[in-house]
């Protein structure tokens, strides 16, 4: 089993998680590869320091993006792995449970027929609280990334960055993750990092099963709850879910999430107007993140028609552009 996560000007967070992973029990031969991507804080000094007692492997990868960083060490490792083995991904704001690693390998050697696994992912509040986030309670899961479910098969899509395993014959097949999803150090990044290669995966036919019992606390950070932090995060969703949805369709579905989307603003606009202030931010959550599913299937349309105009005005590039495309 190998354990990939990456991180950038963690400082703050990384330390902490490292503290937890010291409680684990670490099935014998696992690694711990921790890819940076060039922090400008202490992020390798505190990875340093806890891999004189840990199975740390520590990369640099300079091009910015947690999926960029992700397929670095895929492509370097995976070649050499079996090809059953435990690809388990997560974050650097994570506290896991001392059997996290425990449960995930009991669930893949129970279930050999599938190949994604998933567990828990519970919050960790800040000292602040979250009262004042009430009115998007529903949204929580997206907002803090958090899941649960009962023990048994789920779709792939279910599975989330800061709590997954894939077998490595997954990416032996050729399958990597799409760098333009993800957090890539800016603020108009299009979620989704993980959740775009689980529906290709769920297309592809690969099973997933959910590990109840394998589970993290997600670090939620104050600045997290803040409501500008809710809006921009509403946006990236819709970005993210938009850009997915749009992806190998024409005008048609262009249009129709227009459509959708201008009903999710239109119908967040009314029900503003009797809801109350104290309900506007579920309301602005609802629209923005409308908006931002419009923004991104507008957005991947326009990326592919200009691929195929110059597939055509250059036919010699052909399968290098197909390739992009199917990536």
């Amino acid at each position: 089993m190998i354990v990939i996560l990456s991180t950038l000007n963690g400082q703050g967070r990384i330390g902490e998680m490292l503290d937890a992973v010291h409680r684990l029990r670490i099935p014998a031969g696992t690694t711990f590869h921790i890819v940076d991507n060039f922090s400008e804080d202490g992020t390798i000094d505190v990875v340093k320091h806890h891999a004189e007692r840990l199975p740390i492997v520590l990369h640099s990868h300079a091009t910015r993006g947690k999926n960029n960083c992700l397929n670095y060490v895929l492509n370097k490792l995976v070649d050499h792995l079996d090809p059953e083995e435990l690809v388990v991904f997560t974050d650097d704001d994570i506290l896991p449970s001392p059997g996290w690693l425990e449960e995930i390998a009991a669930a893949a050697q129970a279930h050999p027929e599938c190949s994604v696994f998933a567990g828990r992912i519970l919050p960790h509040w800040p000292s602040c609280g979250v009262e004042h986030l009430e009115p998007v309670r529903d949204y929580f899961d997206v907002l803090f990334t958090l899941t649960s479910h009962a023990e048994g098969p789920i779709d792939c899509a279910l599975a989330w960055g800061p709590n997954m395993a894939i077998r490595a014959s997954v990416f032996q097949a050729g399958y990597r993750y799409d760098g333009r999803f993800g957090p890539n150090g800016t603020l108009g990044y299009p979620m989704g990092s993980e959740t775009e290669l689980m529906e290709r995966l769920d297309k592809a036919g690969y099973k997933a099963w959910f590990a109840e019992c394998a589970v993290v606390r997600h670090m939620v950070r104050e600045a997290q709850t803040e409501p500008a932090a809710v809006i921009q995060r509403a946006f990236r969703h819709g970005y993210g879910a938009g850009w997915r949805r749009q992806r190998g369709e024409g005008w048609l579905r262009l249009v129709f999430s227009g459509w959708e989307a201008f009903r999710g603003v239109a119908s967040a606009r009314v029900r503003r107007l009797w809801s109350g202030p104290r309900k506007c931010l579920k309301q602005d959550y609802c629209e923005t993140w409308a908006r931002g599913f419009y923004f991104g299937a507008l957005y991947e349309y326009r990326a592919s028609r200009q691929a195929f105009r110059q597939e055509e005005d250059f036919p010699e590039r052909r399968e290098e552009i197909r390739s992009q495309l199917s990536d």
